[in-house]
């Protein structure tokens, strides 16, 4: 062992380890220990690396981050092993930026998206929305690049890294995100990682990030949503929101009264907003329905395009007259026309329902109210805890909104023991316990809270 050169980026010790090249054709692995470190005894400083590779730029320079011969030599030829490796894999062993792996991913996901009203039948099983694409690009840009470092090199990333994911995670926002947003994150990371795995971009390991993390329960992943009382309360004070849309010209105010039908009518159904953005009026048919002798309501059959997260199917929608009032209204009648429509006859989009949907809370004052964060899908889970509670079957439910049992159950466990009331607590009046039969009740249809009675319809004198 001996010096290499004389100027400020000489050597102090340097020693060639002829027994390690990573190919035939490689220059000879080499450890030492440099100059600049003039204020630490050579014995105290770090050994380091230079590994020859083949069409590479200087090969491999790094820390062994040991003054120790003996260990440096023996971490030369692990390193060496796995440098192999990498080159046999196809893989390089140029620093790969966290922020080039994952621009890299998201290429691949890209070519993926399908087209706005195609379906997974069309492009692809593995297939993904617009906005699924957006969602994920999102999640790993604002959060794993950050979290990593975006120019940390992704094959030095260690595997306990990731024990601190859900602590540096939760540090980033004011309000905490739910345990249900941080396990889906968590699934976006293992695709994206394993991903870079598959295709040698970084070294393989036998677990990919967040190993069977095991973060929530099951009956803790439910969004937030009304209870009954409460809806009331909100349906009685958002007609009190619309009636102060009536200032506006005439374009917002009509996109105020159509998101307010479509508020009712999601909590009727349970679908989705997207699918309901899609409805075209050939889609929707139109029945009445006695609710009791002399009352009857208006229900609807409404066909879900292809395109929507769990593709086509039917619903049998209760609410039919908040679509029905649109139907009449509006002016673009023709059979491919949208039915939730601007007055320019162009669909609402989800994000204009949103937007709409947190002008109606922020003015009800929801939030504060009742402690809780709601968003538009709690309308679909407000649909499906009213339904259960009045008596609708499991399998009944899920076929009109798409889910499966075992979905169903993650999500309203907490409203199945009141699913089972009726059998639990009846009653043969046959076998002498006295019991009553107490008969169905009526439909429940989630009214817009009219004081008189009477539909809530557009102000003619003011569209005209």
């Amino acid at each position: 062992m001996g010096s290499k050169g004389t100027n400020t980026k000489s050597f102090a010790l340097w020693e060639e380890l002829p027994h390690l090249r990573v190919t035939p054709e490689a220059g000879v692995v080499s450890i030492y220990k440099r100059n600049q470190h003039e204020s630490v005894s050579l014995e105290g400083r770090p050994y380091q690396i230079h590994i020859p590779v083949p069409e590479t730029k200087g090969g491999i320079r790094k820390s062994l981050r040991t003054p120790d011969r003996t260990y440096a030599i023996s971490k030369a030829e692990e390193m060496v092993v796995d440098v192999k490796v990498q080159l046999k894999q196809g893989g390089s062993v140029r620093p790969l930026p966290v922020t080039d792996l994952v621009e890299k991913f998201l290429k691949s996901k890209s070519v993926r998206i399908r087209g706005e009203w195609d379906g997974k039948e069309d492009a692809g099983r593995r297939s993904i929305t617009k906005e699924r694409y957006g969602l994920i690009a999102g999640k790993l840009r604002n959060y794993l690049v950050p979290f990593l470092g975006a120019r940390t090199d992704a094959r030095s990333i260690a595997a306990s890294k990731w024990n601190e994911w859900e602590i540096w995670r939760r540090e980033q926002v004011k309000q905490q995100p739910k345990a249900i947003t941080l396990q889906n994150e968590m699934g976006m990371i293992r695709e994206c990682w394993k991903w870079a795995m598959e295709n040698s971009l970084i070294p393989f390991l036998p677990k990919l990030p967040f190993h069977q993390e095991n973060l929530i329960t099951d009956d803790k992943v439910r969004r937030d949503t009304w209870e009954p009382k409460e809806w009331s309360s909100f349906a009685r004070k958002v007609r009190e929101w619309l009636k102060t849309q009536e200032v506006n010209n005439q374009d917002d105010y009509w996109d105020a009264w159509v998101a307010y039908q479509m508020l009712f009518f999601l909590a009727n159904n349970g679908m989705r907003v997207g699918e309901i953005c899609k409805v075209r009026r050939k889609d929707i048919q139109f029945y009445e329905r006695k609710t009791t002798q002399k009352h009857k309501s208006v229900c609807a059959l409404v066909q879900v395009h292809k395109s929507t997260k769990t593709g086509a199917r039917e619903v049998n929608a209760m609410g039919g007259i908040f679509a029905k009032r649109i139907w009449d209204k509006s002016t673009f009648k023709k059979k491919d026309d949208f039915l939730f429509c601007h007055l320019d006859g162009s669909a609402f989009t989800t994000s204009q329902f949103r937007k709409k949907f947190e002008k109606m809370v922020a003015f009800t004052n929801e939030d504060e109210r009742w402690g809780k964060h709601f968003v538009p899908y709690a309308l679909r889970h407000f649909y499906a805890s009213i339904r259960l509670q009045h008596g609708t079957s499991r399998s009944a439910l899920c076929e009109n909104m798409g889910v499966t049992e075992p979905y169903l159950r993650k999500h309203y466990s907490h409203y199945l023991t009141r699913l089972a009331t009726a059998d639990l607590m009846k009653m043969d009046k046959e076998i002498g316990l006295g019991g009553t039969i107490i008969p169905a009740g009526e439909d429940f249809m989630v009214p817009d809270m009219s004081d008189d009675g009477v539909t809530n319809n557009l102000d003619t004198d003011k569209m005209n």
